[in-house]
């Protein structure tokens, strides 16, 4: 789908002139196309930024929860100092009592020390494997959700461009009316000197053009205002000077293949990962196993004048086996939340995908009826360009009066004020295509 956006030989000059006299204070001004400003703010804008780091954080988790199915060795030490030995109870019997009476015995000396190493290998942990693949899939949906956040990016940034472009278009023509207004003046003047025109005449036109100064002057603060937006969102200082290219996007190509959108990808991720925390509980019911080992020293000794201190070597390996039997229902009722979370998911991915189906309808009907209108009013400032001429001809003639000549003005200012209608509407056409139809990331002129 084409468009080819023309503008008058005359008129271009003039925009030319004008980038000249707005970068004439500064000749370090760069005139940068919407490709360069959509690569660099989508390497400095600093909202793409956190988002990247959002995306290096998911990562970290992912591998911090493979962490668990390693191999963990750890080094314990503990020293005793017993104040009053523990006490155990003897049979009588044994030193010759009663049967069926005990007798109290403190065993053991006042100190002890143990300096193990400790090997825990996971065997089995379904809990673990679990939380894995749902850190994978989070790393997933937040790389998707940094795509997310370049298209919007993108998106402000091009809306950004194509108001500087209209602005710039705007000054254009209101430079074009104050040369024009400003000639009507001194044509008027003189004619008012030789007594052939009305003093009221020259008022009005003088008003006409203080009016359109001051417009201009209104519309070249308002363009500053956006190229400085258009800096912060590149992620540029605000005080360096850019311009946009007033002749980009003569020709407008929309690329007719349609993909998949991201927020249906985020919302398939989305309940892709609903899926795997249910798993995750569901797997939280069933037994875990592992396997440990213990190798290290224990000491004894005594104090006072028979004092000493023997280590002996102590070392064993074993498995654990837990089997999850009863937590309170818990886990049943995060089942059960689990599953409304799927449903509500599910629900919204229809939503989104009957919009996104209206979405393309609209935007395929917005964009051929603004492709139309383009040219439409191109033709209508042409037309209203020709009778404003032969009015200031029939002017000079004395054919037409100063009412007909402000009434041609007013036209041709009306239907530049269309052309710039009809090319935000054009510009806002164009975004919202490529964003229904997943190509707004590639989104180049």
């Amino acid at each position: 789908m084409l468009v080819n956006i023309n503008l008058h030989q005359k008129l271009i000059r003039i925009v030319l002139v004008l980038i000249l006299i707005q970068v004439s204070g500064t000749l370090t001004a760069q005139t940068l196309s919407l490709e360069q400003c959509i690569d660099t703010a989508l390497l400095y804008n600093r909202t793409i930024k956190l988002s990247q780091q959002d995306v290096f954080l998911a990562n970290e988790k992912n591998k911090e929860t493979k962490g668990n199915l390693f191999p963990k060795l750890n080094g314990m030490t503990d020293y005793r100092y017993y104040t009053d030995l523990p006490y155990q109870l003897m049979p009588a019997a044994a030193f010759g009592g009663p049967e069926g009476t005990y007798k109290e015995v403190q065993f053991g000396v006042p100190q002890s020390l143990n300096a193990n190493l400790q090997l825990t290998v996971p065997i089995y942990n379904p809990t673990a494997l679990g939380a894995i693949k749902t850190t994978r899939i989070a790393s997933e949906l937040s790389e998707i959700q940094k795509i997310k956040t370049d298209e919007d990016v993108v998106l402000e940034v091009s809306n950004a461009y194509y108001n500087a472009q209209i602005l710039l278009y705007q000054l254009a023509f209101l430079d074009s009316n104050m040369i024009n207004t400003n000639k009507l003046v001194q044509t008027t003047t003189l004619l008012h000197q030789q007594q052939i025109a009305k003093g009221t005449d020259v008022d009005r036109l003088k008003l006409q053009l203080d009016q359109v100064t001051n417009q201009r002057n209104t519309v070249f603060s308002q363009q500053q205002q956006v190229l400085n937006a258009l800096k912060f969102l590149m992620g540029k200082p605000i005080s360096d000077s850019i311009q946009v290219a007033i002749t980009e996007n003569t020709l407008v190509q929309l690329d007719p293949q349609i993909q998949a959108t991201t927020d249906m990808k985020l919302i398939d991720k989305k309940l892709q990962f609903n899926y795997a925390e249910l798993k995750g509980l569901r797997n939280s019911k069933l037994p875990s196993l592992g396997a440990y080992g213990v190798y290290g020293t224990t000491g004894y000794g005594n104090t006072g004048a028979n004092s000493f201190f023997n280590f002996h070597p102590i070392g064993y390996v074993g498995a654990q086996l837990s089997i999850p039997l009863f937590n309170g229902t818990i886990t049943k009722h995060r089942i059960v939340q689990k599953k409304i979370d799927i449903q509500k998911t599910t629900i919204h991915k229809e939503l989104v995908s009957e919009k996104s189906k209206l979405d393309l309808i609209n935007a395929e009907m917005q964009y051929s009826l603004a492709n139309k209108n383009i040219v439409t009013v191109d033709n209508q400032i042409k037309l209203a360009k020709k009778i404003y001429t032969n009015t200031v001809l029939q002017n000079k003639q004395g054919v037409a009066n100063i009412t007909d000549l402000l009434l041609a003005d007013n036209s041709l200012r009306e239907a530049q004020q269309n052309y710039i209608v009809a090319m935000v509407n054009l510009r806002k056409a164009e975004l919202e295509y490529k964003r229904v139809t997943g190509n707004l990331i590639s989104i180049r002129n």
